[in-house]
């Protein structure tokens, strides 16, 4: 009985890190929509949404054409940013939209 409900604390202790780790994506930055708070990467699945806040680190490096590696995390359905860092190779040309 007691190594169940030390099982079901466990569990429970772990759960919210599971749900709220980090993930990582790279992809080339299609376009930055500032008043959406929306960063949309092309990565080898498609276009990528993602939703950047106050928080979000390196979006600065976030530029149209840039090869990056975005750190996100997803909340409520939604990946949010935490960081983005260019990576080697700059950037790539963009098709006009």
């Amino acid at each position: 009985m007691i190594q169940k409900v030390a099982a079901m604390i466990f569990a429970m202790a772990l759960l919210p890190a599971w749900v709220f780790a980090e993930a990582e994506m790279k992809g080339t930055v299609v376009r930055v929509d500032k008043g959406q708070n929306h960063l949309v990467v092309k990565t080898d699945k498609g276009e990528e949404t993602l939703l950047v806040n106050s928080s979000s680190k390196g979006m600065d490096k976030a530029k149209e054409g840039a090869r990056v590696t975005i750190k996100f995390t997803e909340k409520d359905g939604q990946p949010k940013v935490i960081a983005v860092t260019r990576q080697e190779g700059g950037t790539v040309q963009v098709a006009p939209r």
